[in-house]
């Protein structure tokens, strides 16, 4: 047996000293440490990725469904100005902006037409929705689509090609040739998006 065997075998017998006990300690203690914080950074990363990603789906769930919408948009005279075409908006005395038409549904659906809108008002984007599309007086029922906005705001493209805040039909016109929705997230960033009509 070797003269090293036998001293590692010494130094075992005799166990640790209360000194390199609280070294292993102190040194198991850092490591738990390090190792606790990467994975807390980790998860951190994960949980902002995680909100950032439903944030983006709900952005692009919400262009989505708009833009069905106003690609379904069907020419129907407004009950309340049989004059002014089938595209109503409204320029509400709070600042909102809110506009609204009648589009076909799916050959599945239940009902041939639905009366929907679209609503910028404080910091919310709202989907309305009304029972009956010959009854736009009705309370519609509303949908938040997207909250905690700093900004929201409609704009219509005329036949001129010029962006306008309100929109006049011309005669022989039911729709403008396009919709833009302007949006500025909590976060500050500024979105817009255009929808075509039709």
């Amino acid at each position: 047996m070797s003269p090293n065997s036998t001293a590692a075998q010494a130094a075992f017998a005799r166990g640790f000293t209360l000194m390199e006990v609280l070294v292993a300690l102190v040194l198991l203690t850092l490591f738990s440490l390090v190792t606790f914080r990467a994975l807390d950074a980790v998860l951190e990363a994960q949980r902002r990725a995680s909100a950032e990603m439903a944030r983006w789906r709900g952005l692009a769930s919400t262009f989505a469904r708009m833009d069905a919408d106003l690609a379904s948009a069907v020419a129907r005279p407004d009950p309340r100005l049989p004059l002014a075409g089938s595209f109503h908006i409204l320029l509400n005395e709070d600042g909102s902006m809110q506009f609204d038409l009648v589009r076909q549904l799916p050959d599945d659906a239940d009902q041939a037409l639905l009366r929907v809108g679209y609503r910028c008002g404080g910091k919310t984007l709202e989907r309305l929705v009304w029972a009956d599309e010959n009854n736009p007086l009705q309370d519609p029922k509303r949908l938040a689509l997207l909250e905690n906005l700093n900004t929201c705001a409609f704009r219509y493209l005329n036949e001129l090609g010029q962006w306008q805040p309100a929109w006049q039909p011309p005669p022989g016109k039911a729709f403008p040739r396009g919709v833009e929705l302007g949006i500025v997230t909590a976060d500050g960033t500024a979105l817009r998006r255009v929808f075509r009509v039709q």
